[in-house]
This record gives structure tokens, C-alpha cells and sequence, in this order.
């Protein structure tokens, strides 16, 4: 199987990054022409080697929630930023929120709640703050 075209990313940023020639590389280490030409072993052999030089795969970490432009919905996302800053939610993500959306319900998505929905979940946010004497606004 060969190269995905995220291997080849990978292998582009990482020659970058370690200030390597890329085709001198794949020439030496594997008597290859490209890194197209390389297999799957050759290529797991290639990212240790980037390992061992120091390299580290940098993940794109997501800090923010959806954009929501409904005026509720922004409301249900700052009330679970308020609560999980006061301690009261464990798991301040998105992905939690969206639990918390289907659990409390039954719709997989925030974006997909109606107006009576987003008032249940508006309403019920401020309740578990005011049970756990979070500051959240009325």
C-alpha cells in the first residue's frame, strides 16, 4: 500500500523541520527516487528514524466551540464555558456539550436543537449552577 497524501505531508514538514534534504534521504536511506516509491515498513522505518532525530508530530489541538449565530445557542455554549470555569462541568469540550445536548434531549447536535429545546437546555444549565452555587447569570 502506498503513501497516503498525509504521509507525504508528514514526511515534507518533518525534513523541513529537521533542515533535511528529502530526496537525498529517500536516495540514501531506501536507493529510492521519490517517497512515492516507498512501502508501508519503509515508511514506519522513516518516521523513527524522524523520532529518533527529535521529532515530534505536532496535533492541531481545537479550543473552541462551534459558532453558533442563534442568540440561545451562543447563551447554552457560554453557560457550559461558565460552569465547566467554576468547576462544576469535569469536561469543558465540545464533544461533552454534545453529550450533555443529546442526554438531556434526545438531539444529537446542538445545531440541530429547536427553540423549546434550547430553553430546556438554557434552563437546565442554570439550575445545576444554582445547585452548585456557580455565579451564572439569570
Amino acid at each position: 500500500m502506498a503513501p497516503t497524501k498525509a504521509d507525504y505531508a508528514k514526511i515534507n514538514i518533518a525534513c523541513k523541520e529537521l533542515n533535511l534534504d528529502k530526496h537525498q534521504l529517500i536516495s540514501d536511506r531506501y536507493g529510492l527516487q521519490s517517497s512515492t516509491l516507498l512501502n508501508r515498513r519503509q515508511l514506519a522505518d522513516l518516521y523513527a528514524h524522524f523520532r529518533r532525530l527529535g521529532w515530534k508530530v505536532k496535533r492541531k489541538k481545537s479550543t473552541s466551540s462551534p459558532k453558533y449565530d442563534d442568540p440561545q445557542k451562543r447563551k447554552i455554549v457560554a453557560l457550559w464555558i461558565t460552569l465547566g470555569q467554576a468547576g462544576v462541568v469535569r469536561n469543558k469540550s465540545d464533544w461533552a456539550l454534545q453529550a450533555y445536548v443529546k442526554r438531556m434531549t434526545g438531539v444529537a447536535n446542538l445545531k440541530w436543537c429547536d427553540g423549546e429545546d434550547c430553553d430546556r437546555l438554557i434552563e437546565s444549565l442554570k439550575k445545576w449552577g444554582k445547585r452548585e452555587d456557580a455565579d451564572v447569570e439569570e
